[in-house]
Parts: structure tokens; sequence; C-alpha cells
């Protein structure tokens, strides 16, 4: 896509407008593609279905499936905190969500494979695969979702900075515009954000294995290792197999693809959402509000990154050693509701922009209104009462030119 991106830069063609287009729309790209890819794939799995109506039904659950995990915690924290780094790095991560749930659903199709051709010889053994496989894939999501979490702390540590900075500047604004003087470059502050710890450089180097939205597909394998949500469509698939007699191949693998297109409709969304949240303009011309809603933001993905991390590690702890207690039980229950979490992850992010969104256009409206200067007419200015448009700054009436009472006064009275 970069490549074909590349064709379209602005020195290619003579009208830039074409450019901001494409550049504005860019997120809308990958979401086209999931709902076509998730039409196609209906599709042909009813014409497969046609003549097996009983298929339908787990056909259509092995989507829920798939929509439903596409909510999970570790995807939504993962794609969200990625896309926030990759910003920083002044890409377009667009496609973070989808390579991460084509990545996923590779894991999901094998499996489903595997145990379609094989179901009697794996059925049994699954539960081991299950086992190790889950070990595996909770440590790496884990060790990432902690990872990213530390190195998007950075991130808000830079914004920080910067909204401290900006905030002095304007404090240096508005004392030389009291006093009546311009702000000249000299007295505005020159302080640099510096973050070349050794912690920042070690994050740094880690993140350069994944410094392209493509790169999350490996990783999204590695989250699949888990085989929860493979667990659930290969049984599917083998109970589909076993209760109809001489269902082929070929029709099983119906179910994975749908949990493949629901999925990737979902963290497809996910992803490009907050790439335009984050790159929003609705903070145009407001560097400070803009900074605003970047710390909001970006403090929640970390929050989020380090809260599902630590779950993770704590679920992984109750899966092998098996410790009990109130604790261990709400630790469980978490689990088993990774989902609905997700779900008000997405939610809570969804408010966010919503409600920044909201509350700068009242901040503009409020800021407009009390910027507009009074319109008085100067009807009757030849005895206007005394003192009371001294100093105002007066709008002519039908005309948008701006005089000042006290000058037209003065002028009066020396030409009488």
């Amino acid at each position: 896509m970069r490549v074909w991106l590349r064709r379209f830069e602005p020195h290619r063609y003579e009208n830039a407008r074409l450019w901001k287009l494409v550049n504005d729309h860019l997120a809308f790209v990958p979401i086209i593609f999931a709902v076509l890819a998730n039409i196609i794939i209906w599709i042909v799995s009813l014409v497969l279905l046609h003549a097996h109506p009983r298929l339908l039904g787990p056909a259509v659950l092995a989507y829920t499936y798939g929509l439903r995990h596409a909510l999970d915690a570790d995807h939504i924290s993962a794609i969200d905190n990625l896309t926030r780094r990759l910003i920083e790095e002044g890409q377009r991560p667009v496609t973070v969500g989808l390579w991460f749930s084509l990545g996923h659903s590779t894991v999901v199709v094998m499996t489903c494979l595997v145990i379609a051709v094989t179901s009697e010889a794996l059925a049994d053994k699954f539960d081991n695969f299950q086992a190790i496989g889950g070990i595996i894939g909770t440590s790496i999501s884990m060790s990432f979702l902690l990872l990213i979490g530390i190195a998007n702390c950075f991130v808000l540590y830079r914004l920080l900075k910067s909204i401290r900075i900006e905030m002095r500047r304007d404090r240096l604004r508005q004392r030389y515009a009291r006093a009546g003087h311009q702000a000249q470059d000299g007295i505005e502050p020159t302080e640099t954000i510096k973050t070349n710890g050794i912690l920042f450089r070690f994050f740094s180097r880690l993140f350069r294995l994944i410094d392209r939205p493509y790169k999350m597909y490996p990783l999204g394998i590695l989250f699949g290792l888990g085989f929860d949500t493979s667990t659930e469509i290969a049984l599917l698939g083998i109970a589909s197999l076993q209760g109809s007699q001489g269902t082929s191949v070929s029709l099983i693998m119906v179910f994975p693809a749908l949990f493949t297109v629901g999925m990737l409709l979902v963290d497809t969304i996910d992803g490009a959402g907050m790439y335009l949240a984050y790159t929003s303009d609705v903070f145009r011309g407001d560097r400070v509000g803009r900074l605003y809603y970047a710390i909001v933001l970006t403090g929640m993905s970390v929050i989020v990154a380090l809260t599902i991390g630590f779950l993770q590690m704590f679920s992984l702890i109750l899966n092998t050693a098996n410790p009990t207690g109130r604790f261990w039980d709400g630790v469980a229950k978490a689990g088993d509701k990774y989902d609905v979490i997700g779900g008000c992850i997405v939610g809570a992010f969804i408010s966010i922009v919503l409600v920044s969104a909201l509350l700068h256009w009242l901040r503009r409206t409020r800021s407009r209104r009390r910027t507009q200067p009074e319109e008085v007419t100067l009807d009757g200015l030849d005895n206007p009462p005394s003192n009371s448009l001294d100093g105002q700054v007066v709008k002519v009436k039908h005309t948008s030119l701006q005089v000042d009472v006290k000058a037209l006064q003065s002028r009066s009275t020396a030409i009488d």
C-alpha cells in the first residue's frame, strides 16, 4: 500500500487537492476492504451451504464468534497502543488492526484445517495443544502489552512537557499583549523536550521490530497461539462433521472463513478509528486543546495496556499455579469477560472523542462571543452621553469599519 500511495504524492500531479482528499480518506480504505471481504465471503458461504441448510446456524454462530473475539481487551489494547506509537513516529498506520486480525485468523484457519482433515486423531489430544498454546500466547501478549504501555509512557511524558512549554508561551503572549507589545521570538521559552535516557533508547530499539503496520501480522499469529478462539471454531467444525454424515472439508472451512471476516471487520474499524481519533482536525488552530486531547487519549491507552497486561499475567499464574482466594476468583471472572472489557474500552475512546469535540466547540463559541466587538450605531453621535461610549470600539452599521469613539469625539471638538 505504501508503494501504491507514493504514486499520489503532491509533486506527481498538479492538483494538490487530490492529495489532500486521499490523505483525509486514507483511513477508510482498509474499512472498505474489510466490508467487501465480508460481503464476498458471505456470498460464497451461502452458495456452498445452500444444499445444507442445517449448517446455516453454525455458520452464523462462527461469524458472531469472530465479531465478539475482535473486541477482546488484548486485541483492542494492542491495536490502539501500537497505532499511537506509529503515529508518534510520523507514520499513517491505518492498517494496524487489519494486519493483526489477519495474523490472528491464520492460526484459526490452520487449526480448523488440520482438525477437519484428522478430526478423530487430534480431537483427544487437542487439550494438550490448548494448554501449551495458551501459555505461549498469553506470555507473548502479556509481554507486548506491558512493553508497549511503558513505551507509550514516554510519549505521554513528552506531551506533558509540550503542554507545559505551550502554556508558558501563552502566558508570555498575554503579558505582552496587556502591555501593548507584541511577543517577539526572543522572549518565548526555548526549552526542548529530551527523552534520551537508557530506558527510552532501549524501547526505541525494541519497537523497531514492529515499525510498520504489516509487522503486526506475525504478532497476531503469536497472540493467536492461545487457541481460545481456535478451540471454539475447531470444535464447531468437528461437531458439524460428526453431525452431518459426508460433510466435506470445504464446507467445514466455511466456519473459520466467516470467523475471520467477522474479526477482520471489527479490528480494522478499531485500528482506523483510533488513527482518525489521534489525527483529528477538531482542534485545528488550538495547540493547547490539541495537546490536552492527545494527553487524554494517550493516558487512557497507557492505562488500558498496563491493566490488561497485568491481568493477563495474573491469568497466566492462575492457570499454571492454580492459587485460590477472592482475588484469584476475580481474575478468573475478568478473564471470562474479555469481550465485555474490550467493548467498554472502545466505548470509552468513542466517548472521549465526542466529549472532547463538544467541549472544544463550546470553548470556541464562548471565545468568539467574548472577542466580538459590541455593535453600536453612530446615529445621534453629535450629542453623545458623557462618558457613555468613551474607549469603546464601535462597529459602523452596514460596514465592517471599526472606529474609536473617543478619537471621533476629539476630532469633532477640534472642528467646532
